[in-house]
């Protein structure tokens, strides 16, 4: 098998009496507490070998933790939002000062709709993803380089680059995904996942 980096894919925390629902952060203080499964990050967590998924808001991990978790990674693949961007950010400053060398993407769709406001947020941004983002983080784990990566955009020579779309996957290549249960088992306590309405 060929060298993989040592990846982690993050739902980071959340913010202090704010819900999390449907892979992501809501703007909405909480009335009760839910979690709706990473499904997202789920995909390539099962494509990258060795990969850790790590959905901090219903595991109670907070920043501190968060950040010793990140120094035992080559690669961050970061689930970031709208209304979560600017904390993100941050976090994200604080990772880089333990973990100087490791790599950072922001997928989700922020980056998606906006990717290169979302690369100038923060020089700790390697790359933003584009539209499907599970085959081009997977490339760039397993040694792809960023010019050869469809649906990203990076930094190069102090310009963004936005490479070419990466097409949609049709039923085939989405029946090849790995089952997000298989994950779920793996790298998640499931009894923390609830839906109350």
């Amino acid at each position: 098998m060929p060298d993989v980096m040592k990846t982690l894919l993050l739902n980071p925390p959340s913010f202090e009496n704010f819900d999390g629902g449907a892979s992501s952060r809501w703007p909405a203080t909480r009335e009760i507490e839910s979690y709706w499964y990473p499904v997202w990050l789920t995909y390539p967590a099962g494509l990258i070998p060795g990969s850790r998924l790590l959905d901090a808001s219903p595991h109670k991990v907070n920043w501190r933790q968060t950040i010793e978790i990140c120094k035992d990674y080559e690669f961050l693949i970061l689930f970031t939002s709208t209304v979560g961007l600017e904390s993100d950010v941050k976090l994200i400053r604080k990772i880089k000062e333990a973990n100087p060398s490791m790599k950072i993407a922001f997928v989700g769709p922020h980056g998606h709709i906006k990717p290169e406001e979302t690369l100038n947020a923060s020089e700790d941004i390697d790359f933003v993803t584009r539209g499907e983002f599970d085959h081009s983080v997977v490339d760039y784990a397993h040694g792809k380089p960023l010019s050869e990566i469809q649906g990203v955009s990076y930094r190069k020579d102090g310009k963004v680059v936005h490479n070419a779309e990466r097409p949609q996957l049709h039923t085939e290549e989405l029946d090849a995904l790995p089952f997000a249960t298989d994950i779920y088992k793996r790298d998640l306590e499931i009894e923390r996942y609830n839906v109350p309405f």
